[in-house]
């Protein structure tokens, strides 16, 4: 429907490893990850999702091992300003990685979650940020919500959002 890049990546430790990736091939300019790269969490759309499962001393623990590198001006590269991207994730069921990993590149995904309710791969879609859209945020949390239910996950709370809360 997007027209974009659509990538599954999974955690191992603190990276994601992306592996499957998908494209429509209707732009000539397209964001490609290679199946089997790996990234930070923190600066990863999907590497947020994990993160932001994790408890609070879970990730501060995870900030001291890792010490936050950016790889960009817009990396967050900071443990306040990790927890308050993290505060966002939990609260609008998406992440966002605005030009962290790579400038020109911005991603959104939802997470996919298995029958017992284990987030177990976060789905992205990757766009030039010329192209970027955060309306397509409800699209991906449905597509990842389909996923889900296809491995099994039952929805606990009928009341989904499908858009951020006014004053966030």
């Amino acid at each position: 429907k997007t027209g974009e890049s659509v990538n599954l990546g999974i955690r191992d430790k603190d990276e994601i490893v992306y592996v499957e990736r998908t494209s429509s091939g209707r732009s000539a300019i397209r964001v490609v990850h290679i199946v089997g790269a790996r990234a930070p969490l923190h600066t990863t759309a999907s590497g947020k999702l994990f993160l932001a499962e994790d408890g609070p001393q879970q990730v501060r623990e995870y900030a001291r091992r890792t010490g936050l590198p950016g790889s960009t001006p817009t990396s967050i590269t900071t443990l306040e300003g990790l927890e308050k991207e993290l505060d966002k994730v939990r609260r609008h069921g998406v992440a966002y990685d605005l030009d962290e990993v790579e400038n020109g590149v911005r991603c959104i995904a939802a997470g996919v979650r298995d029958d017992t309710g284990e987030l177990v791969a976060g789905l992205s879609l990757s766009t030039p940020s010329e192209r970027f859209n955060p309306d397509w945020a409800p699209l991906i949390r449905d597509t990842a919500r389909e996923i889900s239910r296809s491995l099994g996950h039952i929805e606990r709370d009928a009341a989904h959002r499908t858009s951020p809360p006014e004053g966030s």
